[in-house]
């Protein structure tokens, strides 16, 4: 974050998340989850080219993942109307497939990721709202929810999509929500090493 700031982005929003590695080494010792800081910047084009330059350069294994996903810019004119931007250039060669389930469902929904082919996942917690919540005097008890991050190729992400739809049956109602982002840029994902050494890691 302060490279970040130093590139002159203005701030950003930081979330603790578990990332999941699988490889013969994590297996034998049972270290299949490790913590993570997820950092969400919002940049324009020429601030992101900067920042990648001098920041985001880490194409090293086990340096962490970088990605951009397009956005659709609001802007306000004097006028007081409201108008939108749209780029009609995107053209993604990975998506982000975001799933939000019940604290707990997290490892079935990596399970059915990886059976269709996915590298790995990252794992944010958090707490559901928007449905009633259970009373018990004077405790108010919400909802924890997991949010399954996964970054894939272009190629697969409607069959892991598809396969986590079906395993977690998604399609019924209150079960979770499953949605994609385009993803124009990806970096330090190391797909075809991790590959080549026997190691999956997201």
């Amino acid at each position: 974050m302060r490279k970040a700031k130093k590139c002159g982005v203005t701030g950003g929003t930081i979330f603790l998340g578990e990332g999941t590695v699988q490889n013969r080494h994590s297996d034998k010792l049972g270290q299949t989850e490790i913590h993570k800081e997820i950092l969400m910047l919002s940049t324009s084009d020429e601030l992101f080219d900067q920042l990648y330059r001098e920041t985001l350069m880490f194409l090293k294994k086990n340096e962490g993942i970088a990605f951009s996903i397009p956005f659709k810019r609001w802007q306000l004119p004097a006028d007081g109307q409201e108008q939108m931007n749209i780029s009609t250039d995107v053209r993604p060669s990975h998506f982000c497939i975001m799933t939000i389930v019940d604290r707990g469902r997290s490892k079935a929904c990596i399970k059915a990721a990886r059976a269709a082919g996915a590298m790995g996942a990252t794992v944010i917690h958090g707490r559901g709202a928007g449905i009633p919540t259970d009373f018990y005097f004077p405790l108010v008890i919400e909802p924890q929810k997991d949010m399954v991050m996964i970054i894939t190729k272009k190629d697969n992400a409607s069959l892991i999509r598809q396969r986590i739809l079906s395993d977690l049956k998604l399609e019924k109602a209150g079960n979770g929500i499953i949605f994609t982002l385009p993803v124009n840029w990806t970096g330090g994902l190391l797909e075809s090493r991790s590959e080549e050494n026997g190691e999956r890691t997201t």
